[in-house]
């Protein structure tokens, strides 16, 4: 983003919502964040912090008022995540429901743009990726948490509004954005990005005239 604006960060507490948190005030942007009830948050200086649901339309109507940019970190998790057979951590279908409770509270206030977080492997992009990779996404619930992504995805196209579903590959922590993150047109189970690179692309994908691709696939290699 490169002029000043007003930025509504959802999933601010999160690995990737703390870095465009962060990296959007550092930037000169005037910056909110809406975290769930006693959610630790180390809010930077001058961010305006609001508690509430990014699953309920009220507290999102609120959150919402005067922001010119959405972006969206809220995304399903597994209870162990280093486990590809791991129950998923409730609420189930997170990224849909949160997805479509934004675009209510949006409504037609002119808002520019809603990004958002997706993955690797989500739509026509886990033909991408290689057989092995396939096999574990169907045979885990990285499938389902899968499943609930596209559903998200449906829901932005059949909007009407203006969006992005940027589509990460693995995430790591790696200390400040590296500037190396771009689009992959294959990838492996090795291919990595971190999670400040996701956030700087968050932030650029939210100020450009018009994207050249609504679901990129991103990483470092």
């Amino acid at each position: 983003m490169t002029t000043s604006q007003s930025v509504l960060v959802l999933g601010a507490s999160g690995g990737c919502g703390q870095w465009v948190t962060r990296l959007a005030r550092e930037a000169g942007h005037r910056v909110r964040a809406l975290v769930r009830p006693g959610t630790p948050f180390d809010a930077p200086e001058g961010v305006d912090v609001r508690v509430g649901s990014a699953l309920d339309v009220e507290d999102l109507a609120a959150a919402v008022e005067e922001q010119g940019v959405v972006i969206s970190c809220i995304g399903p998790q597994r209870a162990n995540p280093w486990n590809p057979w791991s129950p998923l951590r409730r609420p189930l279908g997170v990224a849909e429901r949160s997805v479509r409770a934004i675009l209510d509270a949006m409504g037609s206030s002119g808002h520019r743009r809603l990004v958002a977080i997706s993955a690797a492997g989500v739509g026509g992009s886990i033909a991408r990726t290689t057989p092995a990779m396939r096999w574990l996404i169907a045979h885990s619930t990285i499938g389902e948490m899968y499943d609930d992504l596209n559903r998200m995805e449906e829901v932005l196209r059949a909007s009407g509004e203006d969006w992005v579903a940027v589509r990460p590959v693995t995430l790591v922590n790696a200390g400040r954005p590296s500037g190396r993150a771009r689009v992959l047109r294959r990838y492996r189970a090795l291919s990595l990005v971190s999670r400040a690179d996701v956030a700087a692309w968050l932030l650029a994908v939210a100020s450009e005239a018009e994207p050249e691709d609504r679901t990129p696939v991103i990483g470092w290699w």
